[in-house]
């Protein structure tokens, strides 16, 4: 009877110690977690009906993402990165200066660029016929690298559906799925 007692104590006092050495800041960092970005863009707008791509200035995304993670996750830093990819992404119509909307648009390629890195190929559409959004099926490609420079872009290729010359003001919607470690 003494030795099931003496048991049982021990036990009680190797939950009590495992409990108060828990650490609840490690409990409270959802990994991975999404960052999901919007940036307004007015893109002057040329399109012809053709069968090949015509490439568009870059648009800066200047995401500091050490700043993003450390808003969400104080004690977490871009030092903590084990990945980031791009999850979704979406590019939404808002308007226009002579009423063409995203259908002028047939098929697209979003490239990302970062200084002292090659652009790399993140999202691509294809047969668009959507006035109001462009859904971008994304490429699994990490991209941690890119995120390590707030000097980040991101560059447009569109091939035409018909023959189209104004100016869009649309929403880029990109989400980034990030990976920490502690």
């Amino acid at each position: 009877m003494i030795k099931k007692i003496l048991t049982l104590m021990l036990s009680l006092c190797f939950l009590s110690i495992s409990l108060i050495s828990c650490d609840k800041d490690d409990i409270e960092v959802p990994v991975p977690f999404d960052i999901p970005l919007t940036v307004e863009q007015d893109l002057p707008f040329a399109t012809v009906q053709t069968s090949s791509y015509l490439r568009y200035p870059e648009i800066a995304l200047n995401l500091d993402l050490d700043a993003t993670i450390k808003e969400k996750y104080p004690k977490l830093s871009i030092n903590n990165l084990k990945s980031a990819k791009l999850t979704g992404f979406t590019i939404d119509y808002i308007s226009s200066k002579l009423g063409n909307k995203l259908d002028v648009i047939n098929s697209a390629k979003i490239y990302i660029k970062a200084p002292d890195l090659p652009e790399v190929l993140v999202g691509t559409v294809e047969n668009n016929t959507n006035p109001n959004q462009l859904v971008i099926n994304t490429v699994d490609t990490e991209l941690i690298d890119y995120f390590k420079s707030k000097q980040n872009s991101l560059i447009l290729e569109v091939k035409g559906a018909k023959l189209s010359l104004d100016e869009l003001k649309v929403n880029l919607k990109p989400v980034f799925k990030i990976s920490v470690g502690l």
